[in-house]
């Protein structure tokens, strides 16, 4: 009798754990509070415990002096390893690249310019600075950006100011949960990405987030002064691009599904597309990502105020199109890889499949990249060549495409190249290297990245990648290079040193990775 008269007790008990469970369950399938904290909180355990014996793809750790010695051993020659790891936290990993005792902080300035074909440049340039990249025109921070005269010298500077955005984010925050550690902030987890110049001396940029899930850091409009005029921490990522003063494309996010399945049918255009293994006609395609979300990519399109006007869902466009098939053997957790959208010239044609105002989008993860339509946004044509994991693919004229092609060609003069594609003719030609490109600047190689950009004229081009630290202005006739410039930085007077700390750097400056450089747009103070 005394055990059934427990019976309501234990039914009662087993109720409640249960009604707890799937509460949780709920919370958890919703993302409604408290599941961000919690999942917060295993973040911070996991990143600064080393749970992880690898960063997740979406998550950034915190570096170990492991780290330090057995991803850049030449960079602790001549300063101590615990300074190292401090500078590398400071700066972030994707930025510092290695110590140099070969330009010392009095003659860093002028080794960011070499001029290697004449005295000056023709235009002005625009490069993109780091948390702690120019600290003799910004001090602080550091510069966000800085422009070159026609001379070399600095014409105009905008400050880094990371505590700035996160009072001018002007995208709903539950719309776009985040995963911090709990000790994050925007002074110590902001990174810029990339960015594109407005005509009139504004910035757009991209920001990545450390330490955060996902990485996509959002983007802002940011004025000659460093503030930002708005701020849509809103999953934005990779590239943007200015079209007009009141039209701009930019990479973004949507964490929505773990499993997409669809059909390919056979209607595969294996002129266009190199299919490694296409689908059985009428078969079923599925993916379903083991680690999470998978990262849906989306180009948005935002005005000049920051307001979203459309999204363009990529994945969507391929599983409509007759190239579905390209999908096979994809990566589940992220399919495609979106890092840049461009809007396609006045002067585009010459093909099928092109007009003025479609746009180019850059798959990675597809080793391709494909057009789609200005009207309906259908994707049209779907580009693949000798190309590998290419970046930035920037419409030239007619059907004629640049791009940077990381991993395409061979070890010899690259692995990484600026390639022309041109769709009418099926021809490309390799830009840059050349078997004349001087011996010292090779090899050129990106694995990741890889920006350039191309002149108002079309004769010339930017183009970042080589040794990290380097970017070159080149003729697109011959691929002579014209210039050289060196992200290099004396840290003397980061804020963050000791005075033992910053004499153990009088002797050094800095490489820090390039990670954009643009030709300067035409402005109005």
């Amino acid at each position: 009798m005394r055990r059934l008269s427990r019976l309501p007790r234990l039914l009662f008990y087993s109720a409640a754990l249960l009604a707890v469970f799937l509460a949780g369950i709920g919370v958890e399938a919703k993302r409604i509070f408290p599941s961000t904290v919690v999942r917060s909180a295993y973040k911070t355990l996991a990143v600064n415990l080393g749970l992880h014996e690898a960063p997740p793809p979406a998550l950034g750790s915190r570096p170990t002096a492991r780290d330090w010695r057995e991803r850049w051993p030449a960079c602790a020659q001549g300063v101590a390893a615990d300074l190292v790891q401090k500078l590398r936290w400071d700066f972030g990993m994707q930025q510092l690249s290695c110590a140099s005792t070969r330009f010392t902080p009095a003659n860093a300035v002028a080794a960011r310019i070499d001029f290697l074909a004449g005295d000056a440049l023709i235009e002005p340039v625009l490069v993109k600075g780091e948390v702690g990249a120019f600290l003799d025109h910004c001090p602080g921070w550091g510069c966000l950006a800085v422009e070159y005269s026609r001379s070399g010298a600095v014409s105009r500077v905008w400050p880094y100011l990371p505590d700035e955005f996160a009072r001018a984010n002007i995208a709903p925050e539950t719309d776009f949960p985040y995963e911090h550690t709990v000790d994050w902030s925007f002074s110590h987890g902001l990174e810029s990405f990339y960015l594109s110049p407005h005509p009139h001396g504004d910035l757009l940029v991209v920001f990545g987030f450390y330490d955060s899930h996902p990485y996509a850091g959002g983007v802002a409009r940011v004025a000659p002064d460093g503030r930002p005029r708005w701020y849509r921490k809103d999953y934005s990522h990779h590239w943007p691009h200015v079209v007009n003063e009141d039209l701009v494309l930019v990479p973004g996010l949507r964490l929505d599904r773990v499993r997409i399945a669809f059909e390919v049918h056979d209607r595969q255009s294996r002129s266009e597309v190199q299919l490694g293994s296409p689908g059985a006609r009428g078969s079923e395609v599925k993916l379903e990502c083991d680690r999470g979300l998978i990262n849906e990519d989306l180009v948005k399109i935002l005005d000049g105020r920051g307001e979203l006007l459309e999204e363009i869902a990529i994945l969507d466009a391929i599983i409509a199109s007759p190239y579905a098939g390209i999908l096979v053997g994809a990566d589940d957790c992220d399919p495609t890889h979106l890092n840049f959208a461009h809007m396609l010239g006045a002067n585009a044609g010459g093909v099928g499949g092109i007009a003025p105002g479609d746009l180019v989008v850059s798959l990675r993860n597809l080793n391709a990249f494909g057009i789609l339509d200005k009207d309906d946004r259908r994707l049209k044509r779907l580009v693949r060549g000798s190309f590998h994991q290419q970046h930035g693919v920037r419409h030239l004229d007619k059907a004629r495409f640049a791009v940077f092609d990381n991993y395409g060609t061979d070890g010899v003069l690259g692995p990484s190249r600026l390639l022309v594609v041109d769709l009418a003719t099926g021809e490309e030609t390799t830009v840059f290297p050349t078997a004349t490109t001087p011996k010292h600047l090779l090899p050129f190689f990106r694995r990741r990245g890889g920006q350039f950009d191309i002149s108002a004229d079309g004769h010339r081009a930017l183009v970042v990648g080589g040794l990290g630290h380097r970017a070159f202005e080149i003729r697109l006739a011959d691929g002579q290079v014209l210039t050289m410039f060196r992200q290099i930085h004396n840290l003397v007077d980061w804020p963050r040193l000791s005075r033992t700390e910053a004499s153990q750097l009088k002797e050094h400056t800095w490489f820090f990775n390039f990670q954009g450089i643009h030709y300067a747009k035409e402005w109005v103070p």
